[in-house]
């Protein structure tokens, strides 16, 4: 999008800190109350005959569903739903791109991207700086675009949107740190490094014991529900904080084209089965800022039978 329209977005957006609490599965019950929100009729009937019929299955809300002996699903009952095991997460806004370096930036279009990005809660930093004396961020490449006010950004999604059309675009949804835990996970267990009880890591001897035992841990508990997490958090900020309804995501193969990517490919996963999972539907028809665009259209005519992920609402 335009500079000067990203800068725009991001003042008028709530400066204080944006705590954002998950739990598994809970994007479950954000999709059924949005659902509620707009549905003339909140039988459990007519949710089994629409796309959000699998989310009915899930365990938190099978539940729910026994104490609904009138055949309908209410949004007060899925205001109850908590679980004991939720993360707690910091929500904050960055920036990426420039319409001069659109080749190298992987936007679908010349321009910037705002950034969401989840970060985790400051203990997790306070860990890994009281073991390597850095903060958790140091262990992540600079040039992506993880928060410069939290120290610990475990992911962030790249978005595209125009309000003229009232359409907005997930360019991605990426975890640097998952990635880069893992690696230096192998690293301190590494049987290259002898039995040394340390290993070097930015200039610094560490404990390989320590490390481990740090990576692990935060591995265990995020590996398995940070990209639920992200794109939890950004369907209820694209929805609730920026007022949008129609929600866009690139599907593996057009993405790929449109984005310009020709090295190393993201994790497949996270173009399929993330989007399936939260009951986005395929649709040929690309975002209409995309589609007429003149740079986006020469890539998108480059893609073959492209599609998309939709979210209407």
């Amino acid at each position: 999008m335009d500079d000067r329209l990203l800068d725009e977005v991001i003042a008028c957006l709530p400066k204080e800190r944006t705590q954002f609490c998950y739990f598994k599965d809970q994007y479950a019950v954000y999709l059924l109350k949005q659902y509620l929100s707009t549905a003339t009729s909140g039988d459990i009937h007519s949710i089994k005959q629409s796309k959000l019929k699998k989310l009915l299955d899930k365990p938190l809300v099978k539940d729910t569903l026994k104490k609904s002996g009138n055949g309908r699903l209410e949004v007060a009952q899925l205001d109850s739903v908590w679980s004991t095991q939720a993360e707690h997460y910091v929500l904050t806004l960055g920036r990426w791109g420039h319409k001069n370096r659109y080749s190298w930036n992987q936007t679908s279009r010349p321009g910037a991207n705002l950034v969401l990005q989840l970060n985790l809660s400051n203990q997790f930093d306070a860990m890994f700086m009281a073991v390597t004396g850095c903060h958790l961020n140091r262990l992540t490449t600079s040039a992506h675009p993880k928060s410069r006010k939290r120290m610990a950004t475990l992911a962030w999604a790249r978005l595209d949107m125009d309000f003229n059309t009232g359409e907005i675009l997930i360019e991605e949804i990426q975890s640097d740190l998952i990635r880069d835990l893992e690696y230096t996970y192998k690293r301190a267990l590494s049987t290259g490094c002898g039995n040394e009880m340390h290993f070097y890591w930015s200039r610094t001897s560490l404990d390989r014991n320590k490390v481990a035992a740090y990576c692990e841990n935060v591995i265990a508990e995020q590996k398995k529900i940070w990209s639920e997490a992200m794109m939890a958090a950004t369907l209820w900020f694209v929805q609730q904080e920026l007022g949008f309804s129609k929600i866009y995501y690139h599907t593996f193969d057009t993405g790929k084209v449109m984005k310009k990517i020709n090295g190393s490919a993201p994790p497949r996963s996270l173009y399929t089965d993330l989007p399936e999972k939260f009951c986005f539907e395929t649709t040929k028809q690309a975002p209409q800022f995309i589609a007429n665009d003149a740079k986006a259209k020469r890539r998108l005519k480059a893609a073959n039978n492209p599609e998309w992920f939709l979210l209407a609402s």
